[in-house]
């Protein structure tokens, strides 16, 4: 344990020092020796370190969204304080921390890193800021897919930040490092359909980083089964920093391991009859979902903007030939697209939420909203 001059644990121990000394040198050493083992419990109590005070104070962990802030609760619960970055609103794709979150993240001891864009510009000088806080990238290693050419993404947010040229060094070399293996392996974005089929055999989707693909996509958390390893990974993180309480988060990662694994079956069965649909959504955020469950989703959003006329006009021809009923959206963007391309359609628009706080609530309910909006392409 540590002390700082000036703290209330420290100038205990230095009072407690001087008065030994004092007791010494009144006493005498072979006298101050002979003093009952009661005085002498006394003094050593108020000398000692407060561990069970240190043992009773929440480990601080900052996290980057949500369901990442879900996910440390479930595991560690009150032994936890969590500053969440990423409000809900936000888009952690343009998102910057304002100044009191970067003061206050000066003396995190724990930042659990997940992939969103933002963490890509950001921890660097956030880890520079405060040399004593450990980084754990919960992503590392997971095959990435990258947003194809229906879910063309760019969101320019280092060109407006004037943050390129660090992105792209710290997203090269953070490639090269730990993914060169995996996109090695990458399918072809046309053999997908095939691709979905196999997935549900228990394989890993594989994606090619050619140059008609866009970014790598970070919404690897709405994956229910990259998720589990996302847990487990942190669970090992929290035990570590968190001994004496490693027993009860090791039952609590037990515990969420098997919510997670009834929850994919779950949605898996339910979504079983729409495998090869295709889904309209603003923001292509499920993608991780929909190739999970064998599903094609196709974005409003070009290139990280609203369509163009021209682009719009083709979105509501090619909705129109597949019958499309629903608009997805999310409320972390805007509507305006989405609405428009519905009421040329007289589809519905319903919310299919990356953010959510509710981890399970919120994949439960984009399970039920893209079977109604099936069934309702379907009745058409």
């Amino acid at each position: 344990m540590s002390m700082h001059a000036g703290s209330p644990l420290a100038s205990r121990r230095v009072f407690c020092e001087k008065l030994l000394s004092r007791v010494q040198r009144t006493l005498g050493s072979r006298a101050a020796r002979s003093l009952p083992l009661s005085v002498l419990g006394a003094l050593a109590v108020l000398a000692a370190p407060n561990t069970q005070a240190e043992d009773s104070a929440p480990l601080h962990v900052a996290v980057s969204v949500p369901p990442v802030e879900w996910m440390v609760d479930q595991l560690a619960g009150d032994h936890v304080a969590i500053t969440t970055l990423v409000k809900p609103g936000n888009s952690p794709h343009t998102y910057d921390p304002t100044p009191r979150q970067v003061a206050e993240l000066s003396t995190v001891p724990l930042y659990l890193a997940i992939g969103v864009p933002f963490e890509q510009v950001w921890l660097p000088r956030l880890e520079k800021n405060n040399a004593e806080m450990q980084v754990v990238h919960l992503e590392e290693g997971l095959n990435t897919r990258h947003f194809g050419s229906g879910e063309a993404h760019d969101h320019g947010h280092d060109e407006a930040h004037g943050h390129k040229q660090e992105h792209d060094e710290h997203h090269d070399a953070h490639h090269d490092d730990d993914h060169s293996d995996d996109h090695a392996d990458h399918d072809e974005h046309e053999d997908h359909d095939e691709h979905h089929h196999d997935e549900h055999e228990g394989h890993e989707e594989h994606h090619d980083e050619d140059e008609g693909l866009g970014e790598a996509d970070p919404h690897l958390w709405l994956d229910p089964q990259r998720m589990q390893t996302v847990v487990e990974r942190a669970a090992e993180v929290l035990e570590a920093r968190l001994p004496q309480h490693a027993s009860e988060i090791d039952a609590n990662e037990q515990r969420l391991l098997k919510t997670l694994s009834e929850l994919d079956e779950q949605i898996a069965q339910t979504l079983a009859p729409y495998k090869g649909r295709n889904f309209l959504i603003f923001h292509p955020s499920f993608g991780y979902f929909a190739d999970r469950y064998s599903l094609e989703q196709h974005a409003i959003e070009v290139s990280g903007r609203e369509p163009t006329p021209r682009e719009m006009a083709m979105l509501i021809t090619r909705a129109k030939d597949e019958n499309i009923g629903t608009i997805f959206v999310s409320g972390q963007f805007s509507q305006t697209a989405a609405k428009r391309i519905a009421s040329s359609l007289e589809a519905e628009v319903a919310v299919l939420d990356p953010l959510a706080e509710d981890y399970l609530d919120n994949l439960k309910h984009a399970t039920e909203a893209l079977k109604a909006g099936f069934e309702l392409t379907d009745s058409q």
